[in-house]
């Protein structure tokens, strides 16, 4: 051999090119980037506990599909067919796995040069009730389940409209006289909220036990889980053709109080709302009628006042 030492450093070099490689290979697979994401500041930070829970369920789901696949390989037809297709009996689950691949990818372009966006043009189904406010016949049914837990969380979330952990994370020391204090994990929001006579109701109503620190707990004394009431919601609301979550409540209580003519800021007192956009949309259900009557008789009692005056 001519060069014995040129040979090996081209070995070497090419060792190196291979590892190289491969560690790329490694880092830049679907499964690699969930567990950067998993460990990033925003996933441990940014999201709420309930958000984290609800996002590992998803990304275990999306896991089956795509753990060994490179990121530069997933594509919005493979993702239509394996996700969202796939999973077309149950809507409100394919659209969040494309709302958590929408976040991953969003994660992944900032990291991985050259990454096509691969949830371009893909839509949701849009025909999910999960997150609507729930109508009122339903509503109605679940205000007097004979599920006397269920009925009190249903009741706790309406007259609050607060998130579905929040409700459960409620405990004896958040009620103040006739106010419930909350402090909102998604948001780190403090808020104090005055009960509605029905909410007041309800908790005078409560059985009272040392050994239990929270609103919504079982004979063990232990809260509620989030987890626990969004599935009895949806085998509730699923019993009757339908398909509604507890977050639906927290739009049934805006509605209510817009149709009662409070004002955007007045809601997002007590739900707690940081962008009135959102609440406005929020709101967009509310019956116009309503609110038109409900105007209707602002204007009267101005006039009556002017009239005495």
């Amino acid at each position: 051999m001519a060069d014995p030492d040129g040979f090996m450093r081209k070995l070497s070099q090419l060792q190196r090119i291979d590892a190289s490689n491969d560690e790329q290979r490694r880092t830049g697979t679907f499964g690699a980037l969930v567990d950067e994401y998993r460990g990033s500041k925003h996933f441990r930070e940014k999201l709420s506990a309930n958000t984290r829970t609800s996002y590992n369920r998803y990304i275990k789901r999306l896991l089956v599909a795509y753990a060994d696949a490179p990121l530069d390989e997933l594509t919005p037809e493979d993702i239509q067919r394996r996700v969202l297709d796939a999973n077309e009996d149950t809507p409100g689950a394919a659209d969040m796995m494309l709302t958590v691949m929408r976040t991953l990818y969003g994660y992944a372009k900032k990291r991985h040069r050259g990454l096509s966006d691969w949830t371009e043009g893909l839509e949701y189904f849009g025909n999910q009730t999960e997150r609507e406010p729930w109508p009122a016949e339903l509503l109605q049914d679940a205000l007097t389940s004979d599920d006397p837990l269920f009925r009190r969380a249903v009741i706790l979330a309406l007259y609050t409209g607060q998130r579905p952990g929040d409700v459960c994370a409620m405990t004896w020391g958040s009620i103040s006289g006739d106010m419930v204090r909350v402090r909102q994990q998604k948001t780190k929001t403090a808020l104090e909220i005055p009960m509605h006579e029905n909410l007041k109701s309800m908790i005078d109503e409560l059985p009272r036990s040392d050994r239990h620190l929270f609103l919504l707990s079982n004979k063990r004394g232990d809260p509620l889980a989030a987890s626990l009431f969004l599935r009895w919601c949806w085998d509730f609301s699923r019993a009757r053709g339908l398909n509604h979550t507890p977050h639906g409540l927290r739009k049934n209580a805006a509605i209510e109080l817009f149709e009662a003519g409070c004002t955007t800021a007045e809601v997002a007192a007590i739900t707690g709302h940081k962008s009135l956009s959102m609440l406005e949309h929020y709101g967009k259900r509310r019956s116009q009628p309503r609110i038109a009557r409900a105007a209707t008789e602002k204007w009267q009692a101005k006039t009556k006042r002017e009239r005495e005056n």
